[in-house]
């Protein structure tokens, strides 16, 4: 009677026993996994602040008036109004003492196709593929003048691109829609750096890094930035990225260029 009993239930039991065994290990696994991603998240944390740079030029900004030098800059001075016009503490009037004057403008709206061509394997048949590129470029030098004397000068240099497939009806819309923003673009950065409006600033922060190491070189970049001491946190940032080189390390570095590199002053020439 034993016999049969084992004969009977032995097959079962094993196989639960297995499945029990199975089971564990996955969840132990995941467990597993789960602290490894948990320690991850305790390593570092965010440091986030308000920044607001100072005006680029030294001029009342109160009252201005959009003044363009010719017609190719007409559509950058009509958006700059708009602009300024929503922008606390500034009032746009065509009399104002304080002049900002449009010249030496750009704007380049062109459709490029780049053609592939792929052959297949142990075949004579050839497959093309075409791709449009929308690609718009824009730039403007404004000049800060009060009571007709020039004070300062400032100029923003953006581009944009957009793909579009070939045939794509809406295609000129996109155009439309690159030449757009494109001066949006402009504006917004040359009216960034004469009337600042303060933006919220979210970066990486490391607990306890080694000393040397590229997260503390990283964390000394991200107080020398949240400083204002912008040469240095690039400084910084470079460091971090001969230390360790990765994509992190990598898109911090272009970013600190990108958000203030980007910024060009024009020179006037010295007065005799």
């Amino acid at each position: 009677a034993s016999a049969e009993v084992i004969t009977a239930h032995g097959p079962d039991t094993k196989d639960r026993f297995f499945s029990l065994r199975q089971a564990v290990g996955a969840r132990h696994n995941m467990v597993t996994v789960m602290l490894f991603l948990l320690t991850l998240a305790c390593a570092h944390t965010s440091a986030i602040w308000e920044s607001a740079p100072p005006p680029k030029v030294d001029a009342p900004l109160s009252t201005v008036a959009v003044v363009s030098s010719d017609k190719r800059c007409q559509e950058y001075a009509n958006a700059l109004a708009v602009e300024f016009s929503m922008r606390d503490g500034v009032v746009v009037a065509p009399e104002a003492r304080t002049r900002l004057l449009l010249n030496l403008c750009r704007l380049d709206v062109s459709t490029e196709v780049d053609v592939t061509q792929t052959y297949s394997a142990g075949a004579t048949s050839m497959l093309e593929q075409r791709d449009q590129a929308v690609r718009g470029h824009g730039m403007a030098v404004l000049t800060i003048e009060v009571d007709g004397q020039p004070v300062g000068m400032l100029n923003s240099e953006r581009k944009r691109v957009r793909m579009v497939r070939e045939g794509d009806p809406s295609h000129l819309h996109k155009r439309s829609y690159i030449r757009e923003r494109v001066v949006a673009d402009v504006v917004d950065d040359l009216a960034q750096q004469l009337v600042p409006v303060p933006e919220v600033v979210r970066r990486r922060w490391y607990k306890n890094p080694e000393p040397g190491t590229a997260r503390a070189l990283h964390n000394r970049a991200v107080d020398a930035e949240r400083s204002g001491d912008l040469a240095t946190a690039i400084q910084f940032a470079a460091s971090a990225v001969d230390a360790d080189r990765n994509p992190r390390t990598v898109a911090y570095l272009r970013a600190l260029q990108s958000r203030y590199g980007d910024t060009h002053f024009v020179e006037t020439e010295p007065s005799d």
